[in-house]
């Protein structure tokens, strides 16, 4: 009489034993995809945060080369401190057919409140950023040839730290300044402009962007 003889080493998983493996396996599996989410949110943030940066620098060395040919005398109004200007109209130095120097039509840059999202503390067409603006240049002002280009969008309502209150919150010697705004000082203008977006995460990012430029007396 031969009798089977089972080895307690070859024995097979029991139904507990496979369910918690099931589990395990489980929990590593969402541990691993909850990780790829993270760095793959934390990657399109800092995509966004760069897209950002590059618009507004783009946008104020696109100021800064209209404006280094511009008369401070024929700033109107003139952006003096501590108020300093969101929109102003100026003439810049152009060379005459015959190769003179003279100044050329009027033009403007000028800040006003974006299409479908009125100066009313609400976001109105949903995009996460409140009371967003849009930055313009403005050829041949109050010309039949007058003609806009756009130079930024999603412009802050108001300078990066600054807030409407009366006071100089950010520190750098104006009060409620926008978030585009110049401000004249002996001799130097000085170039601000704060852009907002919403992150991939949702949250409002504002990216600031400054810096001067010498303008014609």
């Amino acid at each position: 009489m031969s009798g089977r003889v089972t080895r307690r080493g070859e024995r097979g998983f029991t139904f507990l034993e496979m369910v918690a493996v099931v589990v395990v396996l489980a929990i590593v599996g969402g541990l691993g995809v909850q990780a790829l989410q993270m760095t793959s949110g934390a990657s399109s943030s800092t995509v966004f945060q760069s897209e950002m940066d590059t618009r507004v620098h783009r946008a104020v060395r696109r100021v800064v080369r209209e404006l280094q040919e511009a008369e401070v005398a024929s700033m109107l109004p003139q952006p003096l401190v501590p108020f300093g200007a969101d929109a102003v109209d100026y003439r810049c130095a152009e060379i005459s057919d015959d190769e003179r120097i003279v100044l050329g039509e009027y033009r403007r840059l000028e800040l006003l409140p974006a299409v479908g999202d009125p100066r009313d503390g609400r976001d109105n067409d949903s995009d996460g950023v409140v009371d967003e603006h849009t930055l313009w240049l403005v050829h041949d002002v109050g010309l039949p040839t007058e003609r806009r280009t756009e130079l930024a969008r999603n412009v802050a309502a108001y300078l990066e730290g600054e807030l409407a209150n009366a006071e100089d919150d950010n520190g750098n010697g104006l009060v409620d300044e926008t978030g585009f705004s110049l401000a004249l000082r002996d001799g130097i203008l000085h170039v601000r402009l704060s852009l907002q977006g919403r992150s991939p995460k949702g949250s409002v990012l504002t990216r600031t962007a400054e810096t001067t430029v010498w303008v014609r007396n």
